[in-house]
């Protein structure tokens, strides 16, 4: 499956303009000080009217605090309870066990002939010094393609196909998607880093333990110089899947598509990742509780929510 992460974002995009467009207008509508008004198109679902913006230039970035804040608000409100207590409950229940499901894992693909090796092609790149730095690597075996898929190539591609259908087609909700996208990549990675850090477990294919050794806290220059031993909690790559297929499920109800095939890509990218001894079973629970929030936060401060008068109760 050499390309995994180009023919994946293709083949999301050719869904996305060939399932069908939900009917929707444009119309004016008035600032909340009622002293402007914006062209924005609506997009009826239910009893719901969803009301897009073209996003202001940089909104990916100026809207990363705001984001971080409104996640950190849902994330720690009564109704996260029960969420906390399945990732809290998951990630300890796995802790132990991570040993073996890793194991398991490899066994499992080893008997399936898929290959734990990382393997990529450098298709474009230059040298800077006496160094080769690549630009994009092309994956050379099943397992590469699967990781790669997490590695917001894929996420990044499909915000570019967006927003250029989008442009095009002068859709503001292809727009503000793929600005959301962008925005709640940069968001996860700055979240991710930051726990990481703070964390310090190693890598499966650098542990000196059964189930990782952790030394929080690591130094910068420590943490840059030997970095799989400390940059395993949470997974980056589940959270940004996770993100991405919450942005991309929210602002497209309508196709119900979106939901089982993007779950469906990220428990084979995160087998892909046990195979190759880069994360354990236990570092994905926390990762796709914070995607989800993430980009649920995302959506709901640039999309704008209405009932429609005639169907409320």
């Amino acid at each position: 499956m050499p390309g995994g992460r180009w023919s994946i974002a293709v083949i999301l995009i050719l869904f996305f303009v060939q399932t069908g467009k939900a009917q929707s207008y444009d119309t004016l509508l008035y600032s909340s000080d009622s002293s402007k008004t914006y062209k924005a198109t609506v997009v009826p679902y239910g009893d719901q009217l969803l009301i897009y913006k073209t996003p202001r230039p940089f909104a990916f970035v100026t809207g990363i605090p705001k984001s971080i804040v409104l996640a950190g608000k849902e994330s720690f409100s009564k109704k996260a309870l029960p969420a906390w207590g399945l990732i809290i409950g998951s990630t300890l229940a796995l802790l132990p066990l991570d040993h073996h499901t890793e194991v398991g894992m490899q066994h499992l693909c080893q008997s399936l002939h898929i290959s734990p090796d990382t393997e990529y092609k450098t298709l474009v790149g230059f040298r800077l010094g006496s160094k080769d730095v690549p630009v994009y690597q092309l994956p050379q075996n099943v397992n590469t393609s699967l990781y790669s898929v997490g590695e917001g190539f894929t996420s990044i591609a499909i915000c570019g196909g967006l927003y250029l259908y989008g442009k095009i087609n002068q859709d503001r909700r292809a727009v503000q998607t793929a600005s959301q996208i962008l925005q709640v990549q940069l968001t996860l990675g700055l979240i991710t880093q930051t726990i990481k850090r703070i964390t310090g477990r190693e890598s499966p294919f650098a542990a000196t333990s059964p189930t990782g050794v952790w030394r929080p806290l690591p130094g910068f220059k420590e943490f840059t110089n030997n970095t799989p031993r400390y940059d395993a909690f949470p997974s980056g790559h589940m959270a940004t899947m996770m993100a991405t297929v919450t942005v991309l499920a929210e602002n497209y109800p309508e196709k119900r598509w979106i939901r089982p095939v993007g779950y469906t890509i990220m428990v084979l990218v995160g087998a892909a990742m046990m195979n190759n001894g880069v994360h354990w079973a236990s570092d994905y629970p926390l990762a796709v509780g914070i995607g989800y929030v993430c980009g649920k936060a995302t959506v709901k401060m640039n999309r704008l929510v209405q009932y429609r008068p005639s169907r409320r109760h």
